[in-house]
């Protein structure tokens, strides 16, 4: 592991635990075991810090559900491997998305790239979901329904259980299961054959 990401991985644990706001470089620097400079060698600020965990976490996401996205089958095989990988990664990088989703506030008064910058992430996610859908729909086995709006409510469903689990505002029982079930029941047309049938060309 190189100093940049040593010093990343200690970052995040660090503003997951107590905060952004509560955490100093001089703690990263110790605890990653390198000079304060070095830290500001690499990312110059703590709040550009911040901006490179949240980054590197959506670009691996990104490349983790178009990889799901490209496999075989129909197009509703892809989206349900896309919502179990997000499902997988939410769990294996809590840590780095309690910090995306908790301290972001830090980087209000950051110049407007920035926000254009994750906004143009946030649509590339949606972007792989809705092509799924899109897929799905030219093979029969997703229903009619309009891919984008869809897509996004996708993003919302998932982020929404994100954001309730990350700020502890309830306690939440295990809901992977609960969510394929309930997508598969209002997109796939294993659940209304009929709308398949029609995708078909037989009725």
């Amino acid at each position: 592991m190189s100093r940049k990401e040593k010093i990343l991985e200690v970052a995040t644990e660090l503003f997951a635990r107590q905060g952004f706001d509560a955490t100093a470089t001089s703690e990263i620097a110790r605890r990653a075991g390198v000079a304060q400079g070095t830290v500001f060698h690499h990312f110059k600020s703590k709040e550009n810090l911040l901006v490179a965990i949240c980054d590197e976490l959506v670009q691996d996401y990104i490349r983790g559900i178009t990889k799901a996205a490209e496999g075989p089958g129909s197009g509703w095989n892809a989206l349900q491997r896309v919502l179990e990988f997000s499902q997988g990664f939410r769990k294996s990088r809590l840590d780095s998305i309690t910090v995306a989703f908790r301290e972001t506030r830090s980087l209000e008064k950051r110049p407007h790239e920035l926000h254009e910058h994750f906004c143009g992430l946030m649509g590339r996610i949606i972007e792989v979901k809705r092509r799924c859908i899109e897929r799905g729909q030219a093979d029969g086995s997703i229903r009619r329904v309009p891919a984008h709006e869809t897509a996004l409510i996708l993003h919302i469903l998932l982020s929404g259980i994100i954001h309730v689990e990350t700020q502890g505002l309830v306690k939440l029982p295990e809901l992977d299961t609960l969510v394929l079930d309930f997508c598969r029941r209002g997109l796939s047309t294993s659940v209304y054959p009929e709308e398949r049938l029609r995708a078909e060309g037989g009725g």
